[in-house]
């Protein structure tokens, strides 16, 4: 025989007794429970001080481009630079001289030249760009950016080198250079750039590829070590490195192609010394390869660059 359900009646009134029963207890243990286990339970945010201690670089993802983007102010930093580059075409082993370090920026826009954009963010928020020309941010996320710039190449003057007497200058030209840039994690960056001449001066087209990994040796030092590797077309090794059939000056015609010319291992170092200067260093070993290390204009296959300098910031 089944057995009887209650009557719905008899299920309410049982329902009744069983909330008034359990509504004391329930009180009872919120009386007593602490306060912050009431409280509803919150995601730590990614840029909170709490994960910032477990890496003090993890917001350097967000704080590269992002905010800068977002800032309506203007930067500007001014400096200068004691440089010594390997002259691969000429007798004097190194080329030397006094250069600007300059950056400006305001909102996407920015203008740079000898590493200024790297350094004024040193030690602020941990920027590091060694773009130069005026550049446009294109499109900004928290791992990866890609650019689009502007750069003057100045070519070479073949008057100022007496084993390059009688042949074709390099004619100064403007390069659009479009640059994609992702933080692979908070220390390693790889970039690859594409530049091409622009104004029909026989140019080329270059591409660069650059990995770097940054080392902060304290919470105002930072060491970026880098490695480089440079490969042109065929328009652009002539240029650099080919010689015309109608070429005087004593050498053999030659015209190369496209291919790897040049690889880059470099070590830079940037201190800050208060709020508004920054003082920074780096040494660079340079090395060709290919058909421009076989060029007849090409007295020396590698080198060294080195640079030291000071800069102020706003």
């Amino acid at each position: 025989m089944p057995a009887r359900r209650p009557s719905p009646r008899l299920s309410g009134l049982l329902l009744a007794s069983a909330l008034a029963a359990g509504v004391p207890a329930i009180a009872a243990d919120a009386a007593s429970a602490p306060a912050d286990a009431l409280a509803p339970q919150q995601t730590e945010p990614a840029d909170s001080p709490a994960r910032a201690a477990i890496s003090p670089r993890v917001s350097d993802w967000g704080t590269r481009e992002r905010p800068v983007a977002e800032d309506e102010r203007v930067h500007l930093l001014v400096g200068a630079a004691v440089r010594s580059s390997p002259d691969f075409f000429g007798p004097a082993r190194q080329r030397h001289g006094l250069r600007p370090t300059l950056a400006v920026e305001w909102g996407r826009l920015r203008l740079s030249t000898g590493g200024g954009y790297g350094l004024m963010g040193q030690g602020r928020d941990g920027r590091r760009d060694r773009g130069a020309g005026l550049e446009g941010m294109l499109r900004t996320t928290d791992r990866f950016n890609l650019s689009l710039s502007l750069n003057i190449d100045r070519g070479r003057n073949a008057a100022a080198t007496d084993r390059l007497q009688g042949l074709p200058d390099v004619p100064t030209t403007l390069r659009a250079r479009l640059r994609a840039r992702y933080f692979l994690t908070d220390r390693w960056t790889a970039s690859v750039a594409v530049s091409q001449d622009i104004l029909g001066k026989h140019g080329g087209l270059e591409t660069d590829a650059w990995l770097g990994y940054d080392w902060p040796l304290g919470p105002d030092t930072l060491l970026t070590a880098s490695a480089s590797a440079s490969w042109g077309n065929g328009p652009y090794l002539r240029s650099q490195f080919g010689v015309p059939a109608s070429a005087a000056g004593g050498f053999a015609a030659y015209r190369p192609g496209a291919g790897l010319y040049q690889s880059e291992l470099g070590l830079d170092v940037a201190h800050v010394l208060s709020r508004h200067w920054v003082a920074f260093g780096g040494v660079r070993l340079s090395q060709l390869h290919g058909d421009a290390r076989r060029s007849p204009l090409v007295h020396r296959r590698s080198g060294a660059a080195l640079s030291v300098g000071l800069a102020w910031r706003n």
